[in-house]
C-alpha cells in the first residue's frame, strides 16, 4: 500500500471546504485518499466553527444540523425558529445566514456545551462571542486548517 503526506488537502466531504495541512494520504485503487479519522474531523470542525469570526454559512447550519442527527423540526425547537427558518438557512449554501446573532451565539454554545469535556471552555466561548461577527457579503466559508498528522491532538487542543 502506498502512502504519503500532502503539505495541503482541502476537503469537500462535509459540505463545506475544510483545509487539512500534512494530510496522510494513501493510494487506495489508484485514487490518493486522506488516512484521517473522519469522526475526529468532525468534531474539530465543529468547535473551529463555534470560533470562528465570521457568521455561519448554510451549509454549515446543515453540517450541524445533521451531525447532531437533529430533524428540521428538533433544530428549529432548539433554537425557538421555525422549521421553513432553517430551510431558509440551510438553502443559503456558502453565503452566511440570516440568523439574528442571538440565535448564532445559542448555536454556537450549543456545539461546545455537546462537544467540550472542559467546562470553562464553555465560559471562555461565550466570553469571546460578545463581540457580533464582522457582517460581509462575500466570506471565506472554508474551516481550518488543522493539521491532520495530528488530528488528535487538534481535537483534544480545541475542546
Amino acid at each position: 500500500m502506498q502512502t504519503k503526506i500532502l503539505k495541503k488537502f482541502v476537503d469537500h466531504g462535509l459540505g463545506f471546504p475544510v483545509v487539512l495541512n500534512n494530510v496522510p494520504m494513501v493510494n487506495v485503487g489508484g485514487v490518493w485518499t486522506p488516512k484521517i479519522k473522519y469522526t475526529q474531523l468532525e468534531q474539530w470542525v465543529l468547535l473551529a466553527l463555534s470560533r470562528q469570526a465570521n457568521h455561519l454559512t448554510g451549509s454549515q447550519v446543515r453540517f450541524i444540523r445533521h451531525h447532531f442527527v437533529m430533524t428540521l423540526q428538533a433544530f428549529a425547537d432548539k433554537f425557538s425558529v421555525s422549521h421553513v427558518a432553517v430551510m431558509a438557512w440551510e438553502k443559503a449554501g456558502a453565503k452566511p445566514v440570516p440568523m439574528t446573532w442571538a440565535t448564532e451565539k445559542d448555536l454556537r454554545l450549543f456545539i461546545q456545551a455537546q462537544l467540550s469535556d472542559k467546562p470553562g471552555k464553555l465560559a471562555d466561548l461565550y466570553s469571546a462571542l460578545t463581540e457580533h461577527p464582522v457582517a460581509k457579503h462575500e466570506v471565506d466559508a472554508s474551516v481550518g486548517p488543522v493539521n491532520a498528522g495530528n488530528l488528535q491532538r487538534e481535537l483534544a487542543a480545541a475542546r
